[in-house]
């Protein structure tokens, strides 16, 4: 540990008076502060502390310190173990808290830049018969924590016993499969809890790219029944992508409520359990692909005065999704909806609202005693309604949009009003049609993203960074100067000429690399950019040429998960000397993923081999990208196919796979092979290409249901589609069809 130099008795004593002060926490003077330097020390205060005592860490860093903390305060006088200064005492390696007894506080630790050595983080209980109640967590934060596979399952706080609140924390940048908290109801000491999760700060969680990836789960499906009566309220969630649930309630009687949504992919579920309240949350999707608002299943579920705007999110991940149920349903599966409320909301301009979701052979449950009703719906999409089955168990009544398309829904489409934004930063329609008391009320106040999370703690950008133009020479060592030094966002312009990089250029955040008239990139052996976690690159207006007979020209790299990079091509073409064969343009390792992969005006003519490299094949239901789009392409005289991409299983938790093929020429591509191998595909837009001498379009969807939009192709007698469903079967579609 780094040596520590301690201060006065006194002035430790001092500024933990006033931190606590400042956050409404009990510290009396009499009380006796143990300030600890080493584990030894933290273990004879332990076996000390009396009601209303303090234990200390000193300032620095603590590795691999496995922490109990068990004891027993009062009310008015609870025990703490606290930072000697907050966001200074450090917890790395494998270090990890289990907390038993009643009436503690811990308060100011961070962990950072290790995992723990157990499935748990921090957790409210020392083993399974010492929980912990009556106990706060505050202004502690847990930030890139993360097990070394993406695979290994653990929380960053798991909240057993009674009683419990946790306020005023961070938690930010969670890779690894398990949700980021957790609230327990696995023993009657758990049950009936009436936790309190508060002013929180849930910072940025990457796509995880499997199941696991949610931000706060309430019980589970063996315990669904059972009453929780937890609140979360006044949180703010950033950009919490890990999955399609953000909030899984799996238990009843829960609140969630005066929430913000900032940016994050996925939605509030009602997973499993009934009796569960949804109200007063304000999300704001800003267009961000697949950013939902809240999915409604099983009994007596409340959604009210609930402000959602800009989402862009369809079928599971809707601004509004009513589900299907199963008959009879097991309670890990889907029960019916039933005698929901939904009411008073506002839905500002949103992509779609889904009804009877989910419906198939299986969920042939509609919802039945419900009603929707005095809530506003505001979009300008042809289609903003989805209804896949029976929903006339559900009662719409007094509903006001902007759009006849609601009227599927019994929304009356109204022509005379105004739109304006409040002081609070949410739109109200006006007009002497709406009447007072429809949509989400006025007195809604978001939370301030600096009103949640650790006061010392300094939460990650929300606005990327506009950069500057860098304009450098035709030469490897002025290329690779400019992008070692450059900051984020900006972009590097390449003067006319022939650059032969000698090793590949690894890419660690967004930056954009163009060319004029005559650029050419000639890669080395081992490939031209490497990209990591949190690289985002795009390549336009240049040359590349690949020379390497096994190594991609693009790779994403990476041992252990840190998570998502991007990556835009964008006129650029592909060239090679070779011609017995050559590496791919782009391949991934298996511990990497990329958000999103666009290709627009990519010519390439005589490659001896495959252009995209990202299989999900063998990878256990993980795959490699949520989505790959092709573009204004010309594609020549390929001996490989254009694509590898999927996914094995059927897991539903995620956003992708999703590929596009669209407005591109293949000529000539894998004859008398796959043109596209497409295994475990969500989403499918292949359409208005121009097809000739190619190979077979081999797709197999997977289970989302996901839009597949197929036609319109101008294609030859070769094309051949072999379009095949979840379980293998065939199915009718035709490439030179109308789009279908």
């Amino acid at each position: 540990m780094t040596p520590i130099r301690l201060g006065p008795s006194w002035l430790v004593r001092s500024v933990a008076l006033v931190f606590l002060a400042l956050i409404g926490l009990p510290g009396g003077a009499s009380a006796t502060d143990f300030l600890v330097t080493d584990r030894q020390a933290y273990e004879a205060a332990l076996d000390r502390v009396q009601p209303g005592d303090r234990i200390v860490l000193a300032d620095g860093v603590w590795e691999d310190f496995e922490i109990v903390f068990e004891a027993t305060g009062t009310v008015d006088a609870p025990i703490y173990l606290m930072a000697q200064t907050p966001g200074a005492v450090i917890l790395t390696g494998q270090s990890n808290l289990r907390i038993g007894g009643e009436h503690l506080v811990v308060w100011g630790l961070t962990f950072r830049d290790g995992y723990s050595p157990t499935s748990e983080v921090i957790s409210f209980r020392r083993d399974s018969q010492t929980l912990a109640n009556h106990t706060r967590l505050v202004e502690t934060v847990i930030e890139n924590y993360n097990q070394p596979d993406r695979e290994t399952q653990d929380s960053w706080v798991v909240v057993y016993g009674r009683n419990n609140r946790i306020d005023r924390n961070a938690f930010v940048g969670k890779t690894n499969r398990g949700p980021t908290m957790v609230v327990r109801l696995n023993s009657e000491g758990s049950q009936n809890n009436n936790h309190v999760i508060e002013r929180n700060y849930f910072g940025p969680r990457p796509p995880l790219g499997g199941n696991g990836g949610e931000t706060l789960r309430i019980g589970v499906s063996q315990y669904s029944r059972v009453n929780s009566g937890t609140v979360v309220r006044q949180n703010y969630f950033d950009r919490c992508d890990g999955e399609v649930e953000i909030i899984s309630i799996k238990s009843e009687g829960n609140l969630i409520s005066e929430n913000v949504f900032y940016e994050s992919r996925g939605s509030v579920v009602f997973r499993h359990g009934g009796r569960n309240e949804v109200s007063r949350n304000i999300f704001f999707g800003n267009g961000v692909s697949d950013t939902g608002g809240i999915r409604v299943i099983n009994d007596n579920q409340i959604v009210r005065d609930n402000y959602l705007e800009g989402l862009r999110g369809r079928k599971f991940l809707g601004a509004l999704v009513v589900m299907n149920g199963v008959p009879n349903s097991p309670e890990n599966r889907y029960h019916q909806v039933d005698n929901a409320q939904i009411q008073n909301n506002s839905f500002v301009d949103v992509l779609e609202l889904g009804f009877a979701v989910g419906s198939d052979d299986e969920r042939s449950a509609v919802p039945v005693n419900s009603e929707m009703s005095r809530n506003i719906l505001l979009s300008d999409e042809h289609e903003p309604v989805a209804i896949f089955d029976d929903v006339a168990g559900i009662r719409f009544a007094d509903n006001v949009s902007n759009n006849r398309r609601f009227d599927v829904i019994g929304s009356a489409a109204i022509a005379d009003f105004s739109l304006a934004r409040a002081d609070n930063g949410l739109i109200y329609m006006q007009g002497d049609a709406v009447e007072d008391g429809v949509g989400a009320p006025r007195d809604l106040q978001p939370i301030a993203r600096s009103a949640t999370g650790p006061r010392h703690y300094e939460k990650p950008a929300q606005i990327q960074q506009v950069g500057s133009v860098l304009e450098v020479e035709a030469s490897e060592a002025a290329l690779v100067e400019a992008i070692s030094s450059a900051e984020p966002g900006d972009i590097v312009r390449i003067a006319d000429g022939d650059v032969t990089v000698s090793s590949p250029i690894l890419i660690t955040q967004p930056i954009t690399i163009e060319g004029g008239d005559g650029v050419d990139l000639i890669a080395s052996e081992a490939g031209l950019f490497l990209l990591q976690a949190g690289g985002e690159l795009t390549l336009r207006n240049v040359s590349l040429t690949q020379s390497s007979a096994e190594t991609a020209l693009i790779h994403a790299v990476g041992e252990q998960y840190r998570g998502a990079y991007r990556l835009h091509v964008e006129n650029v073409a592909l060239a090679t000397s070779r011609t017995d064969r050559v590496g791919p343009f782009i391949a991934a390792d298996n511990a990497t993923f990329a958000r999103v992969v666009i290709i627009d005006r990519l010519q390439v003519k005589n490659w001896p081999g495959s252009l995209i490299e990202l299989s999900g094949e063998g990878l256990d239901g993980w795959y490699l990208a949520d989505e790959i789009r092709v573009e204004n392409s010309d594609l020549a005289s390929l001996a490989g196919p254009l694509i590898r991409f999927g996914r094995e299983g059927r897991d539903e938790s995620t956003f992708g796979p999703r590929f596009s093929l669209t407005d591109s020429v293949l000529d000539g591509v894998a004859q008398g092979a796959a043109a596209l191998s497409l295994d475990g595909i969500d989403q499918l837009h292949l359409t208005n290409n121009r097809i000739a001498m190619s190979g077979v379009f081999d797709i197999r969807r997977r289970v989302l249901g996901w839009p597949f939009e197929i036609g319109g192709n101008d294609a030859d007698d070769q094309a051949v589609l072999n379009l095949r469903g979840v379980n293998g079967e065939v199915l009718e579609a035709n490439l030179a069809g109308a789009p279908q």
